[in-house]
């Protein structure tokens, strides 16, 4: 009995030191918290590319790593003039063109940014500068992106810069963000894009869609999880109190729409019939016209990364789709 004594207090001394240490040098105790395990996914579903798809990680961050609105600093940086990849390919001349099209609109995108490694307290936070732009700028780097095989010649390239430098060349842009949401019951809900959308029409996705507005002012400004809520209030009738902790875990570069990319996760309070009445009454319901509610499950889910029929039978698949759908069953295990 005695030394099973002895290594019980040895044992308790040991995490009593680890604590003591922690505190002094992290602010707070880094003690071990009991996650679930999730089976894994297909093979086929692990073994999915999303650089294939044009899709481009600049910072991740998982359950031991997590983002948090504690840990997440945003500045805003109004407009932004500096050089850009997109300068001697005719950029300038192509928003000209987009202006007097029509295109119009408050916008938003990362000019700075900061990764937080997590290696002590001071550098858990994530910097992020938020700049102005417009809609017309975000259809010139668009329209650039996809038709001038020079301008994504340029842009691919600046990719291997790494993140600090990619982002200091970047032409002004857009954020946009997929929000993956869960019935109570943990359900998965897909979206049909309707005819009325000018990008990716008749398109599912994994969850909402939706671009950030420069908001600087007190109280209104927009930051990542601001534009998440934001995202869920207009397109499915969510408030706030609707749904649990946002969980973000990917911000990276989408070649296909020339923009930065950020994917976040919630679980909603309410059911899956009570959330459609709400998104058929919402601000922005029209841009949908189908919706389907699937199981969250590793059948599903990789069936979805890998590609297999809509819910409409058709194949008409965003290119967004694996990379969300992984994401939903990576932050699982922080939501639950």
């Amino acid at each position: 009995m005695e030394w099973l004594l002895g290594i019980g207090g040895a044992l308790l001394l040991g995490v009593v030191t680890n604590v003591v240490y922690d505190v002094a040098k992290y602010g707070g105790s880094r003690l071990p918290v009991a996650r679930a395990r999730r089976a894994s996914l297909s093979a086929g579903a692990r073994a999915h590319d999303v650089a294939d798809d044009g899709l481009f990680p600049l910072i991740t961050w998982s359950a031991e790593r997590p983002l948090r609105p504690a840990t997440l600093r945003t500045e805003f940086a109004g407009r932004v003039v500096r050089p850009h990849v997109l300068d001697p390919v005719g950029w300038g001349g192509e928003v000209a063109r987009q202006r007097a099209a029509g295109a119009a609109g408050s916008t938003a995108y990362v000019s700075a940014l900061t990764v937080d490694h997590g290696e002590h307290g001071g550098a858990r936070v994530c910097g992020v500068r938020i700049a102005e732009s417009d809609y017309a700028e975000c259809m010139a780097t668009t329209r650039l992106g996809r038709e001038d095989p020079e301008a994504a010649r340029r842009l691919r390239e600046a990719l291997d810069l790494g993140l600090t430098g990619f982002v200091a060349v970047a032409p002004p842009t857009m954020v946009s963000a997929c929000v993956v949401v869960r019935d109570r019951a943990g359900r998965l809900l897909l979206l049909r894009r309707s005819l009325a959308v000018t990008t990716f029409p008749a398109q599912w996705t994994v969850g909402i869609n939706e671009t950030m507005k420069y908001r600087d002012e007190p109280g209104a400004a927009e930051d990542f999880y601001a534009l998440v809520h934001r995202g869920l209030q207009e397109e499915l009738g969510l408030a706030p109190e609707d749904v649990g902790p946002v969980v973000i875990g990917w911000l990276g570069w989408s070649a296909p729409a020339s923009c930065y990319t950020l994917v976040a996760t919630v679980r909603a309070r309410l059911g899956a019939a009570e959330i459609d009445l709400r998104r058929e009454a919402c601000h922005s319901g029209y841009e949908h016209d189908m919706a389907a509610w699937v199981p969250f499950t590793r059948r599903t889910v990789s069936a979805l990364v890998e590609g297999g029929l809509c819910p409409d039978g058709s194949r008409r698949w965003s290119y967004l789709v694996p990379l969300v759908a992984r994401e939903a069953w990576r932050a699982a295990g922080q939501t639950g």
